[in-house]
């Protein structure tokens, strides 16, 4: 794998760890049990993106 190709990676999974983390932030500072359930759907999104993203830089 090439260097940029890393370098890329990386940067998909910043941007996917800053996303969990600011949805998860989101659901703790609203009341409306709607937008709380579809905040936790998104952030659940973006957990598995990075950990499939980890789990394949750790086997390459």
């Amino acid at each position: 794998m090439t260097t940029k190709s890393l370098n890329e990676l990386s940067e998909l999974c910043r941007s996917e760890k800053l996303a969990y983390k600011k949805c998860c932030n989101y659901v703790s500072e609203t009341d409306n049990e709607d937008l709380r359930c579809a905040l936790g759907n998104l952030a659940n999104g973006h957990r598995q993106r990075y950990e499939t993203l980890i789990n394949y830089l750790d086997k390459n």
